[in-house]
C-alpha cells in the first residue's frame, strides 16, 4: 500500500477539487468560487496544497497559506491553515496528522513565527493551536443608532470590480490587517456587497430585511457609524453586526457608543512556530511598550512534546533585546497551548515582568480566513 506525501499537481486539478467536495459535502466548485484567491493553479499556489496520496489517489489534505500580517505597525507571516480534510471511508488512519505534522516543518523551514487556523480547538490541541486573542462582535439596531444621533452617510453601492481599487488603497488605514496581493479575488466572492463613499467604504453580507454583516470597513475620515447606518437603511434591515478586534481600540472607541450591545470572544486558533522569531517581529512594539520600566532579564521556554523553543528578553536603558536560546537564571517554561494564551491573550500562567508587555496584538480579519 504505497503512500507518501506530496503538493499537488497542475493536471490534477479537477480530481483534487472534487476530493475536497466530497470530503466537506460542498457543491461542485465551492472552493475556486469562495476562495478564488487562494485556490489558483499556478506554480506558487500549487505549492501550498499538501496532499497525502494513497496507492494513486488523492485521500487528505491539509493547506498552508502565508498570511502577510500587519498589527500595530508590526509586520509578520502568519502560516495560515485550511482545507484540512481527509474523505470519510479513509479518516481514522492518522492521514490528517500526519500532514499537519509535515504543514510544521514546512512552517520552521519557511522561517512563519506564527501558525493560525479555525475550527474545533480540541481537535487541534494536540498539535500545538489553541484559541488566542480577543476579538469583538458588535451590534448595531436602528434604535441604538437613532439613540447615538448617527446620521447616514452617503453610499453608492457599486461592484467589487468598481470598489477594488479603493479597498487596496484604504486598507493600509485598518490598524490590524492581512496585506493581500490580490484584492478583487478577495473581495468578488458570493454574498459579498461593495458600498462606496466619499468617507470610506464597507463591504457587507446580507439581503433585505434580513440581518446583515459588515465584512469590512474603512473610513479614514472616522465615520464608521454614519457609514454602517446608511448600509442599513439602504438595505432595511434591522440588526447589522460588525467584528473588531480587541486592539482596534480607535475605532472601537468610536462604533461602541452607537452600538445595541456586542460580545466578547477568542481572536482565532493560534500556534507558536518560532517563539524567538515572533517576539523578534514584535520587539519595537514591545520596546514602546516597555517605556519606563524597571530592568530585566528572563529566558521563556514553550514546550511542544519533546521539543523546547527558548528565547531570552532583556531591557536595559530603555532597549529591548531578544536572543534565541536560554541565557538568564531567570526561566519560565510553558506547554505549547499555555504558551499561545500566555502571549497572544487567554488565560494563563504569568512570566514575571514581561507578562506587563503582553499580550502581542495580533488579528486575521474574517475575509483573509482561509
Amino acid at each position: 500500500m504505497a503512500e507518501r506525501v506530496r503538493t499537488v499537481r497542475a493536471d490534477e486539478w479537477e480530481e483534487f477539487q472534487r476530493f475536497l467536495e466530497r470530503s466537506y459535502g460542498h457543491s461542485k466548485g465551492f472552493f475556486t468560487r469562495y476562495y478564488p484567491h487562494i485556490y489558483r493553479t499556478d506554480e506558487e499556489a500549487l505549492s501550498s496544497f499538501f496532499v497525502l496520496e494513497k496507492d494513486g489517489r488523492i485521500v487528505s489534505h491539509v493547506g498552508l497559506f502565508p498570511l502577510e500580517c500587519v498589527a500595530l505597525g508590526c509586520k509578520l507571516t502568519v502560516g495560515g491553515i485550511g482545507g484540512v480534510a481527509t474523505l470519510p471511508e479513509e479518516r481514522g488512519k492518522g492521514y490528517m496528522s500526519r500532514l499537519l505534522r509535515h504543514v510544521i516543518g514546512q512552517m520552521k523551514e519557511r522561517k512563519y513565527p506564527l501558525s493560525a487556523l479555525g475550527g474545533d480547538r480540541q481537535r487541534y490541541n494536540p498539535f500545538g493551536w489553541d484559541l488566542a486573542g480577543m476579538k469583538y462582535t458588535l451590534t448595531f439596531t436602528p434604535r441604538s443608532m437613532e439613540r447615538a444621533g448617527v446620521v447616514p452617510a452617503e453610499v453608492d453601492e457599486v461592484t467589487p470590480q468598481e470598489a477594488s481599487s479603493k479597498v487596496e488603497r484604504l486598507l493600509g488605514t485598518l490598524p490590524l490587517r492581512v496585506e493581500r496581493r490580490y484584492t478583487l479575488p478577495v473581495i468578488d466572492r458570493p454574498g459579498v456587497r461593495a458600498w462606496l463613499s466619499e468617507d470610506g467604504y464597507v463591504l457587507s453580507k446580507g439581503e433585505a430585511f434580513g440581518p446583515h454583516q459588515i465584512l469590512e470597513l474603512a473610513s479614514p475620515t472616522g465615520k464608521e457609524p454614519e457609514l454602517i447606518r446608511a448600509v442599513m437603511e439602504r438595505c432595511f434591515c434591522g440588526e447589522v453586526s460588525l467584528q473588531l478586534s480587541a486592539w482596534d481600540e480607535g475605532r472601537l472607541g468610536r462604533l461602541v457608543p452607537s452600538a445595541a450591545g456586542w460580545d466578547a470572544g477568542p481572536d482565532w486558533c493560534y500556534r507558536i512556530v518560532d517563539l524567538a522569531g515572533l517576539l523578534e517581529a514584535y520587539r519595537g512594539w514591545l520596546e514602546a511598550r516597555a517605556e519606563g520600566m524597571a530592568p530585566f532579564e528572563l529566558s521563556v521556554g514553550v514546550r511542544f512534546q519533546d521539543e523546547v523553543q527558548r528565547a531570552t528578553i532583556s531591557l536595559r536603558d530603555g532597549n529591548l533585546e531578544v536572543a534565541r536560546g536560554r541565557h538568564t537564571d531567570e526561566y519560565y517554561e510553558l506547554d505549547a497551548l499555555d504558551g499561545v494564551r500566555a502571549f497572544l491573550g487567554g488565560p494563563s500562567r504569568r512570566l514575571g515582568s514581561l507578562s506587563t508587555l503582553l499580550p502581542l496584538p495580533v488579528h486575521i480579519p474574517s475575509l483573509d480566513h482561509v
